[in-house]
């Protein structure tokens, strides 16, 4: 696991540095490190993103054309040993010298995490994460890691990860989602953030990413809250009835899939059928 995750990021400096960061950058807070895996591990991982049956479709109105693959059993060696890595003792130590968040635990299902690409015209709207676990109502969803995989990005294809100010009314901060790039920020109701700039791409590139979530357990089960989009105060009315309509499916989507009614498999079938 020492071969996969770049740990020369994590010495006693940039550690303090880090941490300094976590606290005090706004709007919510973040880190950013870049060179996060090693190089060449982070290359690999370039072979996996083949759209095949595993692949979930997320694509309807605020992921639109945005697909993401989190099958634990049907990954092969090497993203089992990222995500093993990434939930690992020792790097979760390097997670809480730097949030200062303890009993921190990766999902290992990679519930809604994964793999994820967006293609050619697609976008993520303006969002904050679902904060309770779906199937595990006592999980508490504190934390998320993004690792992008963009090799040779262009600033003309747009897809920068933007912060949003804790009201949601206006974006702080763009993040550019360069290879080997790894953004951490702390997932609450205020965490504002997406890519909703339509993707500008070649057709046979995609905006790639990792992405991971982190968990404590609570005493109590929590409600359900799912993932809350919003519109941008420049979206036009059209565009603001479609996302609440789709925010508002994604609720109803949340509520049967904690009743085990359905899941992504099925939904992705049910999308993959409307697309066409």
């Amino acid at each position: 696991m020492n071969k996969i995750i770049n740990y020369k990021n994590f010495n006693k400096k940039k550690i303090n540095k880090f941490n300094k960061d976590f606290k005090s950058l706004k709007p919510f807070p973040h880190i950013i490190i870049d060179n996060f895996l090693n190089e060449k591990f982070a290359h690999k991982l370039l072979n996996h993103f083949t759209i095949n049956k595993n692949w979930i479709n997320y694509s309807f109105v605020n992921n639109f054309k945005k697909y993401g693959f989190n099958d634990r059993k049907k990954m092969n060696k090497e993203l089992n040993l990222l995500f093993n890595s990434l939930g690992s003792k020792k790097f979760l130590n390097e997670i809480y010298k730097i949030t200062d968040i303890s009993r921190l635990f990766l999902d290992p299902k990679l519930d809604g995490g994964g793999l994820h690409q967006i293609f050619n015209g697609g976008y993520l709207n303006i969002h904050t994460d679902f904060r309770s676990h779906t199937n595990k109502p006592n999980w508490k969803r504190v934390l998320n890691i993004l690792i992008y995989l963009n090799y040779k990005w262009k600033k003309k294809y747009n897809g920068n990860l933007e912060l949003w100010s804790i009201n949601g009314k206006k974006k702080v901060k763009d993040i550019f989602p360069k290879f080997n790039r790894c953004v951490i920020f702390l997932t609450n109701h205020k965490s504002y953030h997406g890519h909703p700039v339509k993707l500008n791409c070649p057709d046979n590139v995609s905006r790639k990413s990792v992405a991971a979530y982190y968990f404590v357990k609570q005493k109590q089960n929590l409600k359900l809250n799912p993932t809350n989009y919003i519109p941008r105060p420049s979206d036009s009315l059209k565009n603001r009835f479609l996302i609440g309509f789709d925010k508002n499916l994604n609720k109803l989507y949340s509520l049967l899939k904690r009743k085990n009614i359905l899941n992504d498999k099925k939904v992705t079938k049910i999308l993959n059928f409307l697309s066409k």
